[in-house]
C-alpha cells in the first residue's frame, strides 16, 4: 500500500489555505471562536491588515510572498476539513489518498470506544485511511476511515475514483467520532468502516468488526430488517422506486466500483436489504 508521512502543520500553511477577508483600518477584528465540532473550513490566503498610520511612501514595501502549503501540511489537517480546491494540484491530490498503520494518537482515540481486545482483529491488522471526497454541496473534504489492511488498497482506488467523478459523499469520519454509536453515525449520514460490534438485532459479529465492511451515505440507504429501519430517520428513503440524491442502486457508480473490487452489496439481500453496506468476505485465518 502507498504510505506518506504527514508533518506538523505550521500556522502559515493554515493561513494560506483559508478564505479570510482583508482587514482595513481601525482596531483588528475580534477573533472568531473555533467551532466545537471537528468539521471545519480550511483557511485560504488573506491580505495584511492596514494600519491607521501608514509609513511614508518611500518606505512602503511589498509583503513577502508566503510559500504555498505542502502536501504533508494539508494531509495533517483533521478529517472533515473543507479544502480550497484551487490549491489542490495533481501532486497534492495524489498525496491525500494514503494508508498508514494506526498511530498511538489514533489508537488512543479508538481504544475502549470502537476497539476492544478481542480474538478476531488486532491493532496491527488495522490501518488509518485518509481520502478526499466531494460533498453534495460541491465542497472537497478530507475523509478518514479505519479499515482492515487487507482491503486498504482496494478502498484507496475506490474512493479515488469516486472523488475524480465528483460522487457525493456527505461525511467520512471514523465511528469513534460518534462514541462508537452506529445509530448516531448513520443518522448523521456518516460513511464509515471499522467498529467492533455485532450485526443489529443479532449476536453475529459484523464484518465492520474486522474492518471489512463500509457503509456509504447510510441515511439515504437504510438497513431494513422485519420492518425495523436503521437509521430511524431514514424512513423516507425506504421506497427504492423513488428518486432522491445519494441513492445507491445496482447500477450506481459507487455500487459498481465496490463490486468490481470483490465486495458484496447488501442491497441484494431480499429479507434484510442493507443499501448502504459493502463487505469483503475474507475468512478468518
Amino acid at each position: 500500500m502507498r504510505r506518506h508521512h504527514a508533518g506538523l502543520l505550521p500556522v502559515f500553511a493554515l493561513m494560506l489555505l483559508c478564505g479570510c477577508r482583508a482587514l482595513t483600518g481601525g482596531a483588528p477584528q475580534p477573533a472568531v471562536p473555533e467551532p466545537a465540532v471537528r468539521e471545519t473550513a480550511a483557511p485560504v490566503t488573506g491580505t495584511a491588515k492596514q494600519t491607521d498610520a501608514a509609513p511614508a511612501e518611500s518606505t512602503l514595501t511589498e509583503p513577502a510572498e508566503k510559500a504555498p502549503p505542502t502536501a504533508a501540511e494539508i494531509a495533517a489537517l483533521p478529517a472533515g476539513t473543507v479544502l480550497d480546491k484551487s490549491r489542490l494540484t495533481p501532486e497534492i491530490t495524489d498525496a491525500m489518498f494514503t494508508a498508514e498503520p494506526l498511530s498511538d494518537a489514533v489508537f488512543r482515540r479508538m481504544d475502549g470506544v470502537t476497539y476492544t481486545e478481542n480474538p478476531h482483529i488486532s491493532r496491527d491488522e488495522l490501518c488509518d485511511l485518509r481520502v478526499l471526497h466531494c460533498t453534495p454541496d460541491g465542497d472537497t473534504k478530507i475523509g478518514e476511515l479505519i479499515v482492515n489492511h487487507l482491503i486498504a488498497d482496494d478502498l484507496l482506488e475506490i474512493f479515488r475514483a469516486l472523488y475524480d467523478a465528483a460522487y457525493p459523499i456527505e461525511k467520512i469520519l471514523p465511528a469513534d467520532e460518534y462514541g462508537g454509536d452506529d445509530d448516531a453515525s448513520m443518522a448523521d449520514n456518516n460513511s464509515s468502516c471499522f467498529n467492533y460490534r455485532t450485526v443489529p438485532y443479532k449476536e453475529t459479529l459484523s464484518y465492520h468488526a474486522r474492518g471489512l465492511a463500509v457503509d456509504i451515505n447510510p441515511l439515504y440507504n437504510p438497513y431494513i430488517d422485519s420492518g425495523k429501519i436503521m437509521p430511524e430517520n431514514a424512513a423516507p428513503y425506504t421506497d427504492r422506486t423513488a428518486d432522491f440524491p445519494m441513492k445507491i442502486t445496482k447500477d450506481d457508480l459507487c455500487c459498481r466500483l465496490f463490486r468490481e473490487h470483490g465486495f458484496f452489496w447488501g442491497g441484494f439481500w431480499h429479507n434484510t436489504p442493507d443499501y448502504q453496506h459493502f463487505e469483503m468476505r475474507i475468512p478468518e485465518t
